[in-house]
């Protein structure tokens, strides 16, 4: 993981390079804190630019650690992000995937293309230094953050900015590799294949907000398409859902685990679950953030979950238990808000509980549970100072509640002890996947099966600008790696694939906490989980006690915009 950051001016003189220095120190903190174990700046002149670049780098891929930015005779570079697939195994192991990924944009003379062969979350940017091309952008689902920002004489691309500092900004948007030519001013993109329905209104946005007119190029594929689902009813598998309902959920479960076809598409959900979580957790180095330094065994926990006891956690903490060398701690964060001193909120009440479950299934595991108890004092203190400037550009009560929660459980603070992992994974995608919104049963109940396939496709299509950049940008700022395992490209493509009906049926005919997500919920329930695999879905603001429910989510949030 790293934090990353170009300014470029508008002229080459030397004023301007000076004054870019300046600039970079205002972001320079929350860039360094995104990458604690290395910080680098390189400045670079064109023809008719001048420009500073620099990185922080969380080494957590490659033999060794990879200082950026990265620079020779013809190419300057910068990336955060995660390769898992598009580049040889073995030489990602031992070099990492900042220089390799570096070298494939290099030699390629499809730059876009190239892109989008390889799996994995990413935003970078990449200056070709004889055609002064940037190249930049950020990957299809918008798991890592990139802004870009301007005022009338300074282009500023960075991970994470700041509030009311003279600069506007907003998120680069997910919908391709955008290029911009340096000496002609010029700017295009190369669109992803599977551009959805948000494309053309977030290219304007973008074109408004640079006031500029941005170029459509060639059309380029992902590294796998997903085909519009039929949803002509199956007659067989509705007489079996529909009759969950006559049955206690015990009787349920069993039935459908006795099923053929729901065996089969649980046992390809769990392999490839566990292959998400694999190549996420077992490459990192041996060491917590503590002990990366030292020479001595370190036994502390490297990997956490963020965890409220809920099905998505519940089965990402079971499968890590197998991923993992059982001498391993893993710490499970568990984050609660209260106005008084009591903090049996409902996650942590269901996360004690899951725990147990953890404990019974997973007997070998040490399960550190951290309570993470933030009394609302801290709270506005803390939102004040920092996670406004975090979850800016956002600025809706959501963000709010979402992105305050997220820090918190981030910094994996319990009383005076600290986790020491350096990877947390999240369940993030797994509502939009799997059905588990309340607005999925609404939409069932409204226009059955068709209009539940449209909802979860117009979820699906949303999630790169709504909340994925804006988590990246509060997780990091802890020196923390986000990880996401729903957010697979092949767990994506498996699901997606899926019929509505075969990952969930939000119908009143059974009660909620079992039909919503139940494919997923079948997969917790033959794990062992048959606790867990029951528990009501829950929002982490609700669970956590964070939100005022009184406030509407989608309107601005004071407590953001406003900077003391």
């Amino acid at each position: 993981m790293c934090g990353i950051i170009c300014v470029f001016s508008n002229n080459n003189s030397k004023a301007r390079q000076e004054d870019l220095t300046k600039i970079l120190q205002i972001f320079e903190n929350t860039i360094k804190r995104r990458g604690p174990n290395s910080y680098n700046v390189k400045s670079i002149v064109t023809s008719n630019r001048c420009a500073v670049f620099a990185a922080s780098v969380l080494w957590l891929q490659g033999q060794t650690l990879t200082d950026q930015p990265v620079e020779d005779y013809t190419s300057l570079f910068v990336y955060n992000g995660d390769i898992f697939s598009g580049i040889p195994e073995d030489i990602r192991l031992q070099q990492g995937d900042t220089v390799p990924l570096l070298n494939l944009l290099k030699s390629s003379a499809n730059i876009s293309g190239t892109l989008s062969k390889i799996a994995g979350p990413y935003a970078f940017i990449y200056l070709d230094k004889s055609k002064e091309i940037l190249y930049f952008g950020r990957d299809v689902y918008g798991r890592r953050s990139l802004l870009i920002g301007k005022n009338d004489s300074v282009f500023i691309l960075c991970s994470v900015a700041k509030r009311k500092e003279g600069f506007d900004f907003v998120e680069v948007p997910s919908i391709g590799t955008f290029c911009w030519n340096l000496r002609t001013g010029k700017m295009i993109v190369n669109p992803w294949q599977d551009c959805n329905k948000n494309f053309d209104i977030k290219l304007e946005e973008l074109s408004r907000f640079l006031k500029c007119d941005i170029s459509i190029q060639q059309i380029l594929p992902l590294v796998k398409s997903i085909n519009s689902i039929d949803c002509k009813i199956d007659e067989y598998d509705m007489t079996i859902l529909q009759t969950l309902g006559d049955v206690d959920t015990d009787q349920a479960f069993c039935k459908l685990l006795g099923i053929q076809k729901w065996q089969n598409n649980m046992n390809k959900l769990e392999e490839l679950l566990k292959k998400s979580i694999k190549v996420r957790v077992s490459n990192i180095p041996n060491s917590c953030s503590s002990c990366l330094y030292n020479n001595s065994g370190c036994i502390h926990a490297r990997i956490g979950v963020l965890y409220s006891g809920g099905v998505d956690c519940s089965i990402l903490a079971a499968l890590l238990d197998r991923c993992t060398d059982r001498e391993s701690p893993i710490d499970l964060i568990n984050v609660a808000f209260d106005k008084s001193s009591d903090y049996n909120v409902p996650d942590r009440i269901t996360g004690l509980e899951g725990l147990n479950e953890l404990r019974l299934v997973c007997p070998d595991r040490e399960w550190n549970f951290l309570s993470i108890n933030v009394p609302q004092e801290e709270l506005n203190s803390k939102r004040s100072a920092s996670i406004a400037d975090l979850i800016y550009p956002l600025t809706s009560i959501l963000d709010d509640s979402l992105g305050c929660a997220l820090w918190f459980a981030a910094r994996g603070k319990q009383d005076d002890v600290t986790s020491s992992c350096r990877v947390l994974l999240v369940g993030m995608g797994a509502d939009e996947l799997f059905g588990g919104y309340t607005r999925h049963r609404a939409a069932f109940a409204r226009g059955s099966w068709s209009g539940l396939n449209n909802v979860l496709n117009e979820d699906w299509q949303n999630l790169s600008h709504r909340n994925l950049g804006r988590d990246d940008r509060v997780v990091s700022d802890h020196g923390r790696q986000l990880r996401t395992p729903y957010l697979d490209e092949e767990v994506v493509n498996f699901v997606r694939g899926l019929k509505p009906w075969e990952k969930t049926f939000p119908s009143k005919t059974v009660p909620q906490g079992f039909g919503e997500k139940l494919l997923l919920r079948c997969l917790a329930y033959k794990l062992g989980l048959k606790k867990v695999a029951r528990f009501k879905k829950r929002a982490l603001q609700f669970g956590s006690r964070i939100a005022n429910k009184n406030e509407k989510a989608h309107e601005m949030s004071k407590r953001l915009v406003t900077k003391i």
